[in-house]
């Protein structure tokens, strides 16, 4: 089976005359591990880039098996911009709804990191290990199309129909250093914002992962019996500290750190369910979120305390078309940018901490303080206290509804 794979790589590369070297986006695992072979042995110079994003990775071991097997590694740091498209999401709630799946915004500061990586290296093309399974594939090649519109695009696990199980087989014949007992197993995809988990037990949606496919959290079970009470600071809609076991936090990079770490603790951030992707197919994947999940709700929640019963209609409306616009591969398009512009204005108000308690997969807000909450007790107490008088809603009452119940009428008629 393995030649077979290698025979219809070695085909392939006949589409690809005149490029020479490549820029392979390399994590180490499975995938790239047997692309980035599979290219070599069809005449490629291989350029491995693994592109720091914040997962637990141990770069080091990366960069030792890559030059073990191309002769060359290039390490890109991207955190800092990742961070930026996490809290540019984050304004726009997307994933608090609907998919959690977040390749829409990892994927196009992936493929920046590997243009720049390219081009320093003299590459003539980019390679990336995404299947035509899902959405990656198309959110990764609109983004390196934009950018680097004189490189050649590969994609072989998609061009050569790649399955995982000769992916495997061909891995061991040729002893690639992978963990393939893990490979074997699932795939994971892992950033500081979210480790997602698919294919292997999750390839048929009866069957769940077991317990020690998870890295990040504890189940509900597991969780402490006691609640932990944090506090998150927001300021345009966008998180700016943190208050954590005592610590407190600034940088995003920190913030996101240290509330993956406690919700993790808590049984916060699990999740299971069906992807929806662009080409029709419906995908079992689970994922691990924890400070994501932490962040979505008190955001929503600060935005509830500070917008207007119409402003946040049109703003559930407007991350709605954001989010399926990223979701499906959209993030370099104009569209993104004006519904940022609304996203950006519309989140002005949103300032304010929000305190929130952890217990056992839950958080629940215990707390918001804002100077553009639009609740006053004052207004809503019912006791002698309160300002509002409710005689002046009587006439309102008589009005609202009028032209339903007219149209009632009308029909009863008839």
């Amino acid at each position: 089976m393995e030649e077979t794979l290698l025979g219809r790589a070695k085909a392939l590369a006949s589409e690809y005359r005149g490029v020479g070297r490549v820029a392979l986006s390399y994590s180490g695992g499975l995938d790239s591990a047997v692309v980035g072979t599979l290219l070599m042995r069809s005449g490629f110079e291989v350029v491995p880039v693994a592109i720091d994003l914040g997962q637990q990775s141990d770069f080091s071991k990366m960069g030792k098996n890559a030059r073990a097997m191309f002769k060359k590694f290039v390490l890109v740091d991207a955190k800092d911009e990742y961070c930026g498209a996490i809290f540019r999401s984050l304004k726009g709630n997307y994933g608090a709804n609907g998919s959690k799946n977040c390749g829409g915004i990892s994927r196009p500061v992936m493929a920046h990191a590997l243009v720049k990586a390219a081009r320093g290296q003299k590459c003539q093309a980019i390679a990336h290990g995404s299947s035509g399974f899902g959405n990656d594939h198309l959110t990764m090649e609109n983004s390196l199309r934009v950018l680097a519109p004189e490189m050649r695009i590969m994609a072989p696990v998609r061009d050569l129909d790649m399955r995982r199980d000769e992916s495997v087989a061909f891995a061991k014949k040729e002893r690639l250093p992978i963990n393939l007992e893990r490979a074997e197993k699932f795939s994971a995809d892992e950033d500081l914002w979210i480790r997602s988990l698919r294919q292997g037990a999750l390839a048929e949606s009866g069957k769940g992962l077991p317990e020690s496919a998870y890295k990040w959290t504890v189940s509900q079970d597991g969780a402490p019996g006691k609640p932990a009470e944090i506090a998150i600071d927001f300021m345009d809609g966008a998180p700016v500290g943190a208050a954590v076991a005592g610590r407190r936090m600034r940088g995003s990079m920190e913030i996101i750190a240290a509330l993956n770490e406690i919700g993790g603790k808590h049984g916060i951030g699990r999740h299971e369910g069906m992807d929806e992707k662009v080409v029709g197919l419906k995908i079992h994947e689970a994922y691990e979120r924890p400070a994501a999940e932490i962040l979505l709700h008190a955001h929503r929640r600060l935005e509830e305390a500070t917008l207007t019963t119409r402003e946040l209609d049109a703003k559930r409306q407007i991350d709605a078309l954001w989010g399926r616009l990223v979701h499906d591969g959209g993030w370099h398009t104009r569209l993104r940018r004006c519904l940022d512009a609304y996203i950006d204005c519309a989140s002005r108000p949103v300032e304010g901490t929000v305190r929130l308690r952890l217990y056992r997969g839950a958080e629940s807000v215990v707390g918001i303080e804002s100077r553009h909450a639009l609740y006053d007790k004052r207004l809503s107490s019912r006791d002698s206290r309160g300002v509002f008088s409710q005689k002046e809603a009587r006439h309102f009452a008589k009005l609202y509804g009028l032209q339903d119940m007219i149209a009632y009428l009308i029909d009863a008629d008839s």
